[in-house]
């Protein structure tokens, strides 16, 4: 009635896999896209993060500006200093 030849349970062995191997791979396809659907935050304005960020950088280098302007104002000899005789008179 039915004739069982090992080539035929070697070509149904490996259709099994390819088939396992395809809905795999087709599952992790799907699985990355719907990571990646919910955990990107939404698409942010670039314009104004371009802006935002270029604010604070100059915000920042004028801070560091003013600091190296009291820092040449504190370079001026105090009076401790020339009392003490530690600056030289001219």
């Amino acid at each position: 009635m039915f004739t069982f030849h090992w080539s035929e349970l070697l070509v149904v062995v490996i259709g099994g896999l390819i088939l396992l191997l395809g809905l795999a791979l087709v599952m992790l396809r799907r699985r990355n896209e719907i990571l990646q659907v919910f955990l990107t935050p939404e698409e942010p304005n670039i314009e104004e993060e371009f802006f935002r960020v270029r604010e604070t950088k100059q915000k920042e280098s004028l801070a560091e500006e003013d600091m190296s302007e009291t820092e040449t104002a504190e370079e001026v000899p105090s009076e401790h200093a020339v009392r003490w005789g530690t600056e030289t008179s001219e």
